[in-house]
């Protein structure tokens, strides 16, 4: 009986196969989909709040080491903190990256798409009676921008935790010659040159953090025009902050006033 239903019923028994492949396909998905956004906003959170931190540094060196000190050894919370960090780093790269496209022609023609929807939406004339309601180029420029500044993140953040990680855990005397974290030392550093690296850093993690808390707000809140537009506008208020607050931190730490006006 079951030779002869195979035998009759073989697109039936190759739609199910579908089914249940497409089926496990969606739930793996859905699996990538929500660990990538939780550690995304792990982390996002942890930037808004490490962008604050350095920033006290314009306040004077002496405020820095005050607000290093509190987080190091008041309530030593830099250090299990920077662990959970660069586990939940590493975990949304890998995550994160199953959804670019794995081939170069793919990626070729993801952005060859993008281009052409760039330049078709300067001609749309949108029928204000109409009740379809024509999304511009702007979530598919989003993903790019996020893919691209996501492969400098990854190369320039994996420098900083290593070097953020070095002080923190050597401050405990569990690497050799304590540091920890200074006004002085940081000031150092950056005036060095490594303030270009840290430029480049910081305008790629705001425009990824950015991009992604409006991603994650469309996606798992209610995708209607209110959301967002409230989304959208939230973004441009996120990454506006950030970037001049990472400005004006980094030309302070890198001595750069001083040099404008000595």
């Amino acid at each position: 009986m079951n030779d002869i239903d195979t035998e009759l019923y073989p697109k039936a028994e190759t739609r199910h196969s579908q089914k249940s492949s497409a089926f496990k396909n969606a739930k793996k998905a859905l699996r990538d989909e929500r660990i990538s956004g939780l550690t995304g906003a792990f982390l996002a959170m942890f930037i808004w709040g490490h962008l604050l931190a350095e920033s006290s540094i314009i306040f004077g060196k002496d405020i820095y080491d005050i607000v290093a000190n509190f987080m190091e050894h008041t309530i030593p919370m830099a250090q299990p903190v920077i662990v959970l960090v660069t586990i939940a780093f590493f975990v949304h790269f890998i995550w994160a990256s199953r959804k670019i496209p794995g081939k170069l022609r793919d990626r070729k023609r993801m952005l060859e798409l993008g281009q052409k929807l760039e330049k078709s939406r300067e001609g749309w004339q949108q029928d204000p009676k109409s009740d379809i309601k024509l999304r511009s180029h702007f979530e598919t420029s989003l993903w790019i921008t996020q893919v691209r500044t996501g492969m400098i993140v990854l190369a320039t953040g994996s420098f900083h935790l290593v070097l953020v990680t070095w002080n923190l855990f050597s401050d405990m005397g569990y690497l050799g010659q304590p540091l920890g974290f200074t006004a002085d030392l940081t000031v150092s550093r950056m005036s060095s040159g490594l303030w270009i690296l840290y430029a480049i850093l910081m305008a790629s993690v705001v425009a990824h953090m950015a991009i992604g808390v409006y991603r994650l707000l469309v996606k798992w809140l209610a995708d209607t025009w209110f959301v967002r537009n409230y989304a959208k506008a939230f973004f441009y208020l996120l990454f506006t902050f950030y970037i001049v607050l990472g400005t004006i931190t980094i030309v302070t730490a890198s001595g750069a006033w001083e040099g404008l006006f000595s």
